[in-house]
């Protein structure tokens, strides 16, 4: 998936707002409520029967249940797996009958509009973004509080209560400070949401919510590279070309178990801060620094889906990317370096023109690969594309 796509496939969504305006008014700012218009059906992200596309995922998911209710009077039930659809109904009954909310984690595959969402979300922020899905019973009420994610959250079945602050939002970091206090509402606005209704609010925003009938709506999650995360790559690209940054802290490595040495880590510090704020001079540094960072990121999502069975590739075959399928391309003095979702391929530099190609056209014929390369090499670099679930034949 290349930026425009992802672009294009936020701002169907985002719709009837524009791509521009939502990150130039809303994201990290304030809340955005859509309601009553629903042009591209975001109420279909899960099709249209999501306690279908639910249960029918019953052995990933009841296992991994978790739930909230707003005053408990009694414990939730166990989750656990189950042996159907229907025993997980029962199950998720269970917790509606108890007054919890359940709350399905890691749903970003659940359905292939979550899925192209999320990824969407990751090409254009350049950090993971995941998904929850809360599923509600009639008057189960939340616990004032204020997520350290970013939210999207869109209805899909049933209608809620929100309401959500009015206060500027405390963009905290995602551990909680040594004497946080609770989450409170303050000045707060109201708003009633049906299937297709979105809402978006930025981290630290408090907020409760009750369902006004059965519910259901997914929460996507994600928090954008911050400062701090900038700052972090550039650390990190330091520390890979500067050994003394990799050097334990102190004059020995338990100095700070003892309390001694601070004197000694206190320069330590002190230059390699020094040493960071010259590199940091250089936009070629930090552009590096935050590639790499992007790279690390690719790396760590889950793998592409793979053929079962390769098929004959040609140089008249004709390819398409994955619909799911990102890269990062860095070339270092010695080779090339492809990652892709949960794969790192080191490749000849020979190829290099060849491989830029590859991952940054959408749909192409093998022979139309460029480079100072033969058919034989144009077929092995597509096929081990192929291979990795990069590149789909399209028959």
């Amino acid at each position: 998936m290349l930026l425009k796509e992802a672009q294009e496939i936020l701002g169907k969504t985002l719709s009837p707002i524009s791509y521009d305006q939502f990150f130039d008014d809303f994201v990290g700012q304030k809340p955005l409520i859509l309601q009553g218009n629903d042009p591209n059906n975001r109420h279909l992200f899960l099709g249209d029967n999501p306690k279908k596309v639910i249960l029918e995922a019953y052995e990933k998911y009841a296992p991994a249940l978790r739930c909230h209710n707003h005053t408990p009077k009694v414990p939730p039930p166990i989750a656990k797996a189950v042996p159907s659809e229907a025993a997980f109904q029962e199950l998720i009954s269970e917790y509606h009958k108890r007054d919890y909310t359940v709350r399905i984690p890691d749903v970003e595959g659940i359905s292939p509009e979550l899925s192209l969402f999320t990824r969407a979300l990751e090409v254009i922020l350049r950090k993971p973004a995941g998904a929850l899905i809360f599923w509600s019973g009639v008057n189960a009420k939340a616990p004032i509080h204020y997520d350290r994610v970013d939210v999207i959250a869109i209805q899909l079945a049933g209608t809620k209560r929100w309401h959500i602050s009015n206060d500027q939002a405390q963009m905290p970091n995602k551990w909680p400070r040594i004497g946080d206090k609770p989450a409170a509402l303050g000045h707060y606005s109201t708003y009633d949401v049906k299937p297709g209704d979105l809402l978006y609010f930025p981290r630290g925003t408090a907020h409760t919510v009750e369902s006004t009938s059965e519910s259901i709506h997914v929460a996507i999650e994600f928090v954008p590279v911050t400062i701090r995360d900038a700052i972090n790559s550039v650390l990190d690209n330091l520390s890979n070309l500067n050994r003394p940054i990799r050097l334990d802290a102190g004059s020995r490595a338990d100095d700070l178990a003892s309390g001694k040495g601070i004197e000694v880590i206190s320069k330590q510090i002190l230059n390699g801060l020094s040493d960071l704020s010259r590199n940091c001079q250089s936009e070629t540094f930090i552009e590096q620094a935050l590639d790499h960072t992007y790279a690390r990121m690719v790396k760590d999502l889950p793998k592409l889906e793979r053929p079962q069975a390769l098929p004959q590739v040609t140089v008249t075959s004709k390819v398409k990317h994955n619909v799911l399928a990102i890269a990062q391309l860095m070339t270092t003095p010695d080779t090339l370096d492809f990652t892709q979702p949960g794969e790192q391929i080191l490749i000849h530099r020979g190829v290099e023109e060849s491989m830029h190609f590859i991952a940054n056209m959408p749909e192409f014929h093998v022979s139309e690969i460029p480079g100072e390369i033969g058919d034989d090499v144009r077929i092995a670099l597509v096929t081990r594309m192929l291979m990795t679930g990069f590149l789909e034949l399209i028959q």
